[in-house]
């Protein structure tokens, strides 16, 4: 089984964030070698990211083998055009799909906790919607402990959901300071029970999440945006990632695209690919074929509970 736990559906882009979204795509090219036109990715990013019924995504899924995804929305409190009112459209929507495929889909909603409105827009999402959990941007500004983030990871943890926060550095204007996985420690303190997934494992600071999740029993790192190094330089992905097994254990490493953004340069077949081939070469490397079934669906089957589904 593969399940992705990190794919951005995106019924709509405010044209505001388009030279943002873009930016990673720009960058995995770079890191490959590929050589591409900014302009011509940003004229085909809304085309190819905007996915309002979930139609492109279920057949990316179908192409490249995915069982399960977990579909997420996003929020930005500093954007005075992602209003309140467009933040649940763009939840009801994302809900909408994953309820239509409840078999091959899970919805978490995307809310900024700093807006006033914030518990009553995620409880909505999750009583209204039946969506499954949250998505935090920590890198918009937001400590993902902070007091205003408290009530909201209350309820999530009465509601037995899932928080899936966004750990390493970003782009300016992101505040990468809160992006520091260190900042999802009170969170094991103060909400045992929550389940973490800390989005891109922290990224090119994964130490500081591996030092967290080899300790607190319910934080769990994703391998989102890992695909341009793992197919640009895979002898430096496969010593990062034996090291972060043998220092965490398997269970807490969940495959991950971030799916769309990174497709239009890197399909997720290419690192899906990769993974599956480790066990017989791991540039110098071992991996079982036990820990790469882990990886790639495994561990995120127990974590989500889809094992009755």
């Amino acid at each position: 089984m593969i399940i992705d736990v990190h794919y951005h559906l995106i019924p709509v882009l405010p044209e505001s964030m388009i030279d943002y979204v873009v930016k990673d795509p720009i960058r995995a090219a770079k890191i490959i070698g590929k050589k591409v036109n900014f302009e011509e990715i940003k004229a085909s990013a809304p085309k190819f990211y905007i996915d309002r019924k979930g139609r492109k995504l279920l057949k990316r899924m179908d192409e490249y083998g995915i069982d399960f995804t977990v579909i997420l929305g996003v929020d930005d409190a500093r954007n005075e055009e992602i209003t309140p009112d467009l933040v649940q459209l763009q939840n009801k929507m994302i809900a909408d799909v994953a309820n239509k495929n409840p078999n091959r889909l899970m919805a978490l909603a995307g809310v900024d906790p700093r807006r006033p409105e914030a518990l009553d827009i995620l409880k909505t999402c999750i009583e209204d919607f039946g969506m499954k959990g949250l998505k935090y941007h920590t890198d918009y500004g937001y400590d993902p402990a902070g007091p205003e983030s408290y009530e909201l990871l209350e309820y999530l943890e009465e509601k037995n959901g899932i928080l899936l926060a966004h750990t390493g550095p970003m782009y300016p204007p992101s505040r990468n300071k809160f992006a520091d996985p260190m900042m999802l420690t009170d969170i094991g303190v103060d909400f045992p029970d929550l389940r973490v997934i800390a989005a891109h494992m922290g990224q090119i600071n994964w130490r500081s999440w591996a030092s967290l999740a080899a300790l607190q029993p319910n934080l769990y790192g994703d391998l989102a945006m890992w695909a341009p190094i793992a197919l640009s330089k895979p002898k430096l992905f496969c010593r990062e990632l034996r090291t972060i097994i043998d220092y965490v254990g398997i269970e807490k490493v969940l495959y991950a695209s971030d799916g769309p953004i990174f497709d239009m340069i890197i399909p997720s077949i290419d690192f899906i690919d990769f993974l599956k081939r480790l066990p017989e070469n791991g540039y110098g490397y071992e991996f079982s074929q036990q820990e790469i079934d882990a990886i790639l669906g495994e561990n995120a089957e127990k974590l989500l509970n889809l094992t009755n589904k």
